[in-house]
């Protein structure tokens, strides 16, 4: 049986990712998208099809157009029959854990809209400002680097006083090793952090930097060799264009992004208990899995609801305090679950470390919501339309639990659940009223453009 249910949560993360697309709500008579199908009173446009068929399987969407097509549609009618039919059956009408789970989701929305209407909309790329960058990408610097904990090795290195002693700048860059310098680093247009770039393509030729701190070490760095291409075709240049519009725009995203982050957060004021923090690390670490992928580390879902539902001494301590209010540590488990971030069981140093960026992240998100309400981003239709699509998404996971608890004893493996599920979906579909509408399917452009209101404000902040 626990073959079966977690063949039933493998089933719901692909209905899950195939479908979390942002779609309009049944209320809305006219929507701006064509419609592409309608099930019951509840349309599906053309907007939230395109989205779904690009977060679809490649295995799926690499089938004969028509097929495929067809296909992403299917899945999207799937769980709209079942969570029209949890619907009918008020499987969650009473679950307050669902309604927070939503409001959380609501508020990644505004976050979203957020984004938008202060870092992407107002962000700007300059004419010249893509020539300069193209320009640039045609030149070739060798470059050697120094580092040391020490600031006055790094002070004796950059005076001339100390030899050069080469180290890479990053682990996998290109080196070379040149007749006079010995080895050296290849470095090209975006191969490095902008604000490095910038300082290293205007460091006049054999001169030393002087040294520049990280936080952690000391570096000095020195161009030995320029290469520039001597033919630039103007061509050339409007072939490459829109990449280089792209990666400026980021560029310049990520330092808006950054800036904003700072402004907001400065007057919250955090404060993360070190007591809560430190027993919450605990509990984490014993329960900690006995082997881990270092490629996925996330906490088990198993373990937050035994802390839920069994650490009662610590789940309604506050954990993070700032202006605006307080997280408790079951505030910060649910978050977690709606917005899972990645820890590190390679100590309980770095577990507890791990556990106060995500505590961090929780606030920062929250903080970002609360601030785009006041500005009434709530109100935007793709905020109720991000509420629909995740609550009908969370509603087909109850319909399905539900069918698998009812059913539970007539399944012998993971197959027969299956087919007993495609079985029941079916059973939906025809006592549903369902109209595809072929020409207007056919018709859409499953590209990710117009697509930009998905994205994730923290998730472009920390690139």
């Amino acid at each position: 049986m626990k073959q079966l249910f977690h063949r039933m949560k493998q089933i719901l993360i692909v209905i899950g990712v195939v479908l979390a697309s942002g779609i309009l709500s049944c209320g809305i008579k006219q929507p701006e998208s064509p419609v592409v199908a309608q099930v019951g009173n509840r349309i599906i446009t053309a907007g939230e099809y395109a989205f779904a068929y690009e977060l679809s399987p490649r295995t799926l969407t690499s089938q004969e157009d028509s097929i495929a097509r067809n296909a992403v549609l299917d899945r999207l009618i799937d769980r709209i029959v079942l969570a029209q039919n949890a619907e009918k059956l008020e499987l969650g009408s009473t679950d307050t854990m669902m309604q927070r789970a939503v409001d959380l989701y609501r508020r990644q929305a505004i976050n979203r809209e957020l984004y938008l209407k202060h870092i992407r909309t107002p962000i700007t790329v300059a004419e010249n400002e893509e020539s300069e960058a193209f320009h640039r990408s045609k030149i070739t610097l060798f470059v050697k680097h120094f580092e040391s904990e020490r600031e006055e090795d790094a002070i004796n290195v950059s005076k001339g006083i100390t030899l050069f002693k080469h180290s890479p700048i990053y682990p996998g860059i290109e080196e070379r090793t040149l007749d006079v310098f010995g080895p050296v680093d290849v470095i090209g247009w975006n191969d490095v952090h902008d604000d490095l770039e910038e300082q290293l393509f205007n460091l006049p030729v054999h001169q030393c930097s002087e040294p520049i701190f990280d936080g952690q070490k000391y570096h000095v760095f020195k161009v030995v060799e320029k290469e520039k291409e001597v033919i630039v075709r103007e061509n050339d240049f409007q072939a490459n264009r829109e990449s280089i519009h792209g990666i400026l725009r980021k560029r310049k995203e990520v330092k808006t992004a950054s800036q904003f982050v700072q402004d907001v957060m400065a007057p919250q004021k955090l404060i993360i208990k070190a007591d809560a923090l430190n027993k919450l690390t605990e509990k984490i670490w014993n329960n900690r899995p006995v082997s881990v992928d270092p490629r996925i580390q996330y906490i088990s879902n198993d373990e937050i609801k035994y802390i839920a539902d069994n650490e009662k001494d610590i789940i309604t301590q506050p954990l993070a305090v700032f202006k605006d209010g307080t997280m408790t540590v079951s505030d910060i488990l649910l978050q977690y679950k709606v917005n899972p971030q990645k820890i590190s069981y390679d100590s309980k140093l770095a577990l507890r470390e791990s556990l106060k960026n995500s505590v961090a992240l929780y606030v920062r998100d929250w903080v970002f919501s609360e601030k785009g309400i006041r500005e009434k981003l709530d109100r935007l239709p793709s905020v109720k339309e991000e509420v629909q699509t995740r609550s009908e998404y969370l509603l087909a996971q109850k319909m399905i639990n539900s069918v698998y608890r009812d059913n539970a004893g007539e399944f012998k493996n993971d197959k027969e659940f299956q087919d007993f599920l495609n079985k029941y979906i079916s059973e939906l579909r025809e006592q549903t009223n369902i109209q595809v509408y072929e020409e207007q399917l056919m018709a859409v452009s499953t590209t990710d453009e117009g697509l930009s209101r998905k994205v994730d404000f923290i998730a472009v902040y920390t690139q």
